[in-house]
């Protein structure tokens, strides 16, 4: 079993790699540099302004490490086949779970640290802590993770009352529980608490594991979901075959619908509209990066970095709204109607024209609202306009007109 781990692990890492070079581009990474050292900087001048012995700054540290505790979801890498082939095997499968909660624990660790180490200056400032003291808990937050995936691999077996400890709001209350001592009191308590709970645990499963059945069909959901997450994000930057939309009605919709009429020369526009707000792939995708979008710009200041952030938003909406363009390819009647080339692609570019207009607009407005200066309002506005017409009306004809080469 721990042979069979391994090998869908290495099927794992390839495919995640091969996703991740599409995600972290040069000009996706050049951006997120230009990210992280504007938090950065912003992160400094408050720590620059904070206080010792603050009253709130216990709770600001409570949730953010509950949260960062969170982090790091248990993979088994477990397949829908499993529950028939490898039943046979059920009790040579806790070597499996061991196996799978290692690699997720190495992953979740690292998590931790990072978050840690962005924390630590806080926690020297805004408690006064000595280093000792942000030692100590940061051993705790790496013990409370590791009893966390131990409760998740007792998630596999039908223990009584499992329903019960499997669900997120107990592991909520065991981080809550470990950390409130150690921020009010001392780091040491939180230290032996965690201590004795891991250890609990960890004895409490060893004695029960063998005596137990393994719930093969919550464990496949749990991991489909979880992959299903990790597919949904690279789907903000490539096509993913594993993430399929659905149709939703949408009926509050119908008044935007009406303004296009169907009419033969906006065949094309009529399809593409209804496609795009009635489905959720694509309309999901939009939807998320320009609600990201405008969270970032309204916590971001300065002159400069919410201008580049804005177009790289609008960089990203537009590169993927360009596999839209093939929805209906495969749907007979486009075909046996006569509609040329030049009118789908005519409609397409008005469609992406309006849809970049619109992000734009509420970035922009975001913008404003954050940054109310002339040159960051006046800079950001004149470099979206620019961008939505290069995009909807230089870049995605070009890039259409490739598309229409290759498949002919």
């Amino acid at each position: 079993m721990t042979e069979l781990f391994h090998e869908r692990l290495q099927r794992h890492l390839r495919e995640m790699a091969k996703y991740l070079r599409l995600v972290f581009n040069d000009f996706f990474v050049f951006a997120l540099l230009f990210f992280l050292g504007g938090l950065g900087l912003g992160y400094s001048n408050i720590l620059k302004n904070l206080k010792a012995d603050q009253w709130w700054a216990p709770f600001v540290a409570l949730l953010v490490l509950i949260i960062t505790a969170q982090f790091g979801r248990y993979a088994t890498l477990i397949e829908d086949a499993d529950r028939v082939f490898l039943l046979p095997k059920e009790r040579a499968m806790h070597a499996y779970f061991v196996q799978a909660r290692k690699y997720s624990l190495v992953l979740a660790e690292i998590a931790q640290v990072i978050v840690m180490f962005i924390l630590t200056p806080f926690l020297r400032v805004a408690l006064g802590w000595s280093l000792m003291e942000v030692i100590l808990l940061v051993v705790a937050q790496l013990v409370l993770k590791d009893a966390l995936l131990r409760l998740d691999i007792s998630s596999a077996y039908q223990v009584t009352g499992q329903r019960r400890m499997n669900h997120w709001a107990v592991k909520w209350l065991v981080s809550i529980i470990v950390l409130v001592p150690g921020l009010w009191l001392t780091p040491f308590l939180s230290f032996v608490l965690i201590l004795f709970i891991d250890v609990f645990t960890w004895l409490w499963l060893e004695e029960r594991w063998p005596k137990q059945q393994i719930r093969w069909r919550e464990q496949i959901k749990i991991e489909d979901n979880r992959m299903l997450g990790i597919y949904r994000f690279f789907n903000l930057f490539t096509e993913v075959p594993m993430v399929a939309g659905t149709i939703k009605r949408r009926r509050y919709l119908d008044g935007i619908l009406r303004l296009v009429k169907p009419t033969h020369s906006q065949t094309y526009l009529y399809l593409y509209s209804r496609g795009m707000l009635r489905g959720t792939e694509f309309s999901g995708l939009v939807v998320r990066l320009t609600v990201i979008g405008m969270l970032l710009l309204y916590f971001v200041r300065g002159e400069w970095l919410p201008i580049f952030l804005a177009a790289l938003f609008i960089y990203l909406i537009g590169f993927q709204l360009l596999p839209f363009f093939q929805q209906y390819d495969d749907v007979v009647f486009t075909h046996v109607y006569p509609l040329t080339e030049q009118q789908q692609v005519k409609s397409f570019v008005k469609l992406v024209t309006i849809i970049l207009a619109v992000a734009a607009a509420l970035l922009w407005v975001i913008i404003l609202i954050a940054n109310p200066t002339v040159k960051t309002a006046g800079g950001s506005l004149v470099v979206e306009l620019i961008e939505v017409w290069y995009l909807a009306r230089i870049y995605t004809p070009r890039r259409l007109a490739r598309a229409i080469k290759n498949r002919g």
